[in-house]
């Protein structure tokens, strides 16, 4: 058996039927996750926030295995019956769904222009990987399945796909309640015992939906749409966390501009040259024959980067020594919330001058920035229902009958009328007094 102390599952606990997790949790591509931040860069405002990807994948299959092993013996859906069979597939995928993010969040996806998820489905297929070993040293053909099942694309159980993305996932309940907590963030909680007693398997319109029994799920349906709805207005969108998660972009943008470098490091030359790029073949990524960009992107962590910041500040370009100063030693952008393009435009406009008046480039130091549009994005806050990528939580009834949660729920369907996302306009804080 293999055990984690978890602040936030208690126990998290893998005995002999759970050897392939096991395996694959002793893989060089899962133990990276634990130099990699959940929440990148946010340990800047809160200072608790230094949870890993590792320890949120393991939270993930957690949960999996605890919904997957709940007695459902009377539920005689399509899908119930497919969860069963397809069980060491779903909990593989649980703990394997992150190992393609980089360092810094999301931030880092803005500079290579490449999704996670397509280091993830890559880092699976290829046949160098140690991950892609354990999984065919199960069965023959698994990685791809592995691989499938992630990227939604798994016909032979819609129910799985939904249980790991969808808007009742897995993965978002650990991430929200390991967030909530690790922030301090109280508004952030939500009973998962319960929610996980309630969920049900069930069909709408002939597709499988994992959604909650009505009469008892709709309360703690509730709390978690709040939940959700504070924690990205409140710590995924918090402003100092964008004005950093920002400046790191601008920061690498500016090095890759003036040509620096990391002597030794040639996964941090990769990522300034713009050579972590992936082809596709018919729609997936065709990494699986280019391992010098997957074992660069492996050697990215948060390590590296806080690293390459340090040498930065002693570049002889002041540009990026300075950009890299401001983030190792937290002089962060002040930010200005903004109500229309108009407003947004004078302020872009205003700074724009200061920054020319200084012989700096404006693009480097006033930025506008949506944080509604970036990554932590949630479809169901404040999304269009008309929207083919929209999908709906669902209660059902004894018969098995769906109602969808808005409108059953008042506070939900107010809640889906205020969009999560803020538009600011970042620059630095002393150049308020000028201009």
């Amino acid at each position: 058996m293999k055990s984690f102390r978890d602040p936030v599952h208690n126990l998290i606990a893998f005995g002999e039927d759970d050897q392939l997790l096991i395996d694959l949790i002793n893989t060089a591509e899962v133990q990276r996750l634990r130099r990699i931040r959940q929440l990148g860069l946010s340990n800047i405002v809160y200072p608790g926030a230094e949870h890993s990807r590792f320890v949120h994948s393991l939270g993930v299959a957690h949960l999996t295995r605890r919904f997957l092993d709940e007695d459902r013996a009377g539920e005689q859906t399509r899908g119930a019956y497919a969860l069963r069979e397809y069980r060491h597939l779903a909990l593989a995928a649980a703990l394997l769904h992150d190992i393609g993010h980089g360092p810094f969040s999301h931030a880092l996806e803005a500079v290579t222009g490449i999704r996670h998820e397509r280091f993830t489905s890559a880092m699976i297929r290829s046949k160098k990987t140690e991950v892609h070993q354990v999984l065919e040293a199960y069965a023959s053909g698994f990685a791809e399945q592995v691989a499938r099942l992630i990227e939604k694309d798994f016909p032979e159980s819609r129910a799985i796909v939904k249980l790991l993305s969808s808007q009742l996932d897995m993965d978002r309940t650990d991430y929200l309640l390991r967030d909530a907590l690790m922030t301090g963030a109280g508004y952030g909680t939500f009973d998962v015992e319960w929610l996980l007693h309630v969920m049900r398997i069930g069909e709408v319109q002939g597709e499988p939906e994992i959604g909650l029994d009505l009469a008892r799920g709709q309360s703690i349906a509730e709390d978690y749409i709040m939940c959700r709805y504070y924690m990205y207005l409140h710590v995924y969108f918090h402003r100092l966390t964008r004005s950093a998660e920002v400046q790191v972009e601008r920061t690498l943008a500016r090095a890759a501009e003036v040509g620096a470098d990391l002597p030794g490091f040639p996964a941090m030359r990769a990522l300034l040259r713009g050579d972590l790029r992936m082809a596709e073949v018919n729609g997936v990524s065709a990494a699986t024959a280019e391992w010098s960009v997957i074992s660069d992107y492996l050697e990215l962590d948060d390590h590296l980067l806080w690293s390459a910041l340090r040498a930065f500040t002693r570049h002889e370009d002041p540009v990026l020594a300075d950009l890299s100063q401001r983030l190792l030693n937290r002089h962060l952008f002040h930010s200005v919330d903004v109500h229309s393009m108009e407003e947004a435009e004078r302020w872009l406009a205003r700074m724009g001058r200061i920054a020319k008046k200084k012989g700096l480039p404006a693009a480097s130091y006033v930025i506008f920035d949506q944080a509604g549009s970036q990554a932590y994005k949630d479809s169901y806050l404040g999304s269009d229902e008309h929207d083919p990528t929209f999908e709906q939580i669902y209660l059902f009834d004894a018969s098995g009958n769906a109602t969808e949660l808005a409108r059953q729920s008042f506070i939900v369907e107010a809640v889906k009328s205020r969009r999560a996302s803020v538009s600011r306009v970042l620059f630095p804080r002393e150049w308020l007094d000028e201009g």
